[in-house]
């Protein structure tokens, strides 16, 4: 109690400080939804920010250097994801790496008859159970600017944040005042009807990757959510719903409907 007290206290006296002017240029070219938000949400991502960068471990891999413009462009993605969750700063993200573009990792599966076959695989993003999030910078660049279509690395990760939140990542994140059975069971209807889209080779409203698990399905479907919603609810409006009753915000509301080219 008194720890969550003091903990409360610290992050509003961070919050009130106030924001560098040299960050609001960062954030209008980092992170281009920010453009789009209302006078209350503006004010809510930079206090959300300040914390965040106040709390968090940012850390650059191979050589890679950590500057401010790195921090808000991270922060500013994941403050997007916060704006109807009223408090939550992903307290069990301590560290997030930073690396000058697609990093490898050491990947292994069994051969018939022994022995086994050893690989090293590209990621560009990875959220470690020890708290640490992984992420490639122009992957993140590529998001905070909607050059890359629907997709975003920090929000998929900040997806499986999310996701955890309830003690597990499943697919199914906390679901507070929702009838979390009949969420759950429409939320594997969306499922199913986008892996027959992709089995009949229908368009999509976002990559297949999607289709891995449970997990990747809600990570995947959230980019697009808040990448491109109007995107998402033409090919599929009730998971555009789900989405929304999950995050607690409808993102559609602000990001104009061909976001890339506006």
């Amino acid at each position: 109690m008194l720890f969550s007290f003091l903990r409360s206290r610290r992050r509003r006296a961070i919050a009130d400080r106030p924001f560098p002017p040299a960050w609001h240029d960062i954030l209008r070219r980092c992170v281009r939804q920010t453009q789009w938000l209302d006078a209350a949400e503006a004010e809510s991502l930079r206090r959300w920010i300040a914390v965040f960068l106040a709390e968090k471990r940012f850390e650059g891999c191979g050589g890679f250097e950590i500057t401010d413009e790195v921090r808000l462009a991270i922060a500013g993605q994941a403050a997007i994801t916060t704006l109807g969750l009223g408090g939550e700063w992903y307290d069990s993200l301590k560290s997030v790496l930073v690396y000058p573009g697609d990093y490898l990792v050491p990947r292994t599966t069994p051969l018939d008859g022994g022995g086994e076959l050893e690989w090293r695989e590209a990621r560009v993003g990875e959220t470690w159970s020890g708290g640490s999030m992984a992420l490639s910078w122009p992957g993140v660049m590529d998001g905070g600017r909607l050059r890359d279509g629907p997709r975003s690395v920090v929000i998929h990760e900040c997806a499986h944040l999310f996701d955890s939140l309830d003690g597990e990542i499943d697919g199914v994140p906390p679901l507070p005042g929702v009838d979390a059975a009949a969420w759950i069971d429409r939320f594997a209807a969306a499922r199913e009807r986008f892996e027959a889209a992709l089995d009949e080779g229908r368009s999509t409203a976002f990559d297949e990757y999607a289709a891995e698990s449970e997990v990747e399905f809600f990570a995947v479907a959230s980019e697009c959510f808040f990448q491109d919603p109007h995107r998402l609810a033409r090919h599929d409006g009730e998971l555009h719903e789900l989405l929304a009753a999950a995050w607690r915000q409808d993102p559609k509301r602000r990001v104009p409907p061909h976001p890339a080219r506006r």
